[in-house]
């Protein structure tokens, strides 16, 4: 009787360290307006160089496609800079699209299409497609953690994490496409792992679903994969990185309209 009694002791101590154990290795929750500086810090990470893989499932009826791309980027907390280039396949090739936006201004942008088209897009524009994906110019542009209304609207365990529900809404003069953006959001690696994007009908207009995580150059967890749904039309992309460096060195000239007829690859700083 002695040996089960301290063998259901031991077992019993065993769990209360599990569990111990487990609420030490979630994060405190945070303050809503800490949690939404921090996420937006971690985008206004200066000057970076992407390569991505973008697979778009269209709606029913309609062929699904792939496109490589690199991605050359500025970010700082006063402004972004942003260029989408194609390198495969072949026929679509040296296609790009250069987006800026400074503080609350509103975005604008060029698009290339190879020989030499060059096409301004206006800030009216910025809710329209990135080359027939479910992102739009103004989902690539727009930091939302750093809008002015920022709320903890409750928790919800996504992929067996238990996220704080952070709600982000534009202030005054703060334009955006969207009424609201809800972020699931891996309180301890800081890395967001839903993101719901609301019309202002309250109908939701894109779902971001991070499918994998994975540690960048500076050490820091990020989405490494991720799915872009528009539940409106029935569509999906999926984003695959394949790689992510900061610290590159990139001129002013790659962020003109002229720029970005060229395909180049950046050196580190």
């Amino acid at each position: 009787m002695k040996t089960l009694q301290r063998l259901i002791s031991r077992t019993l101590a065993a769990c209360a360290l599990v569990a111990l154990s487990a609420r030490a290795a979630e994060a405190p929750a945070l303050p809503p307006k800490d949690l939404a500086a921090k996420l937006s810090a971690l985008q206004q990470d200066g000057s970076s160089f992407v390569r991505l893989k973008l697979g778009v499932k269209p709606a029913a009826g309609v062929q699904k496609f792939s496109l490589q791309l690199q991605i050359k980027q500025r970010r700082t907390q006063g402004s972004t800079e942003v260029i989408y280039q194609v390198l495969w396949p072949k026929e679509r090739a040296g296609e790009a699209v250069l987006l800026k936006q400074s503080g609350n201004g509103a975005a604008s942008g060029s698009l290339f299409t190879p020989p030499n088209t060059v096409r301004a897009l206006t800030a009216a524009q910025m809710k329209e497609s990135l080359f027939g994906s479910d992102l739009s110019y103004a989902d690539v542009l727009e930091n939302f953690f750093a809008w002015e209304n920022q709320a903890i609207v409750g928790t919800e365990v996504v992929d067996r994490v238990t996220c704080q529900i952070l709600e982000s809404k534009p202030g005054k003069g703060q334009r955006s496409a969207y009424s609201g953006v809800r972020t699931w959001v891996d309180s301890r690696r800081l890395v967001p792992l839903r993101i719901e994007k609301y019309l202002s009908s309250g109908a939701l207009a894109r779902r971001f679903d991070t499918t994998s995580v994975a540690t960048d150059d500076k050490g820091r967890s990020v989405p490494a994969d991720m799915t872009v749904s528009s539940p409106q039309q029935g569509s999906a992309t999926d984003l695959e990185g394949s790689k992510l460096k900061h610290g590159v060195a990139l001129t002013d000239r790659e962020f003109t309209p002229e720029g970005i007829k060229e395909v180049t690859t950046p050196r580190s700083e």
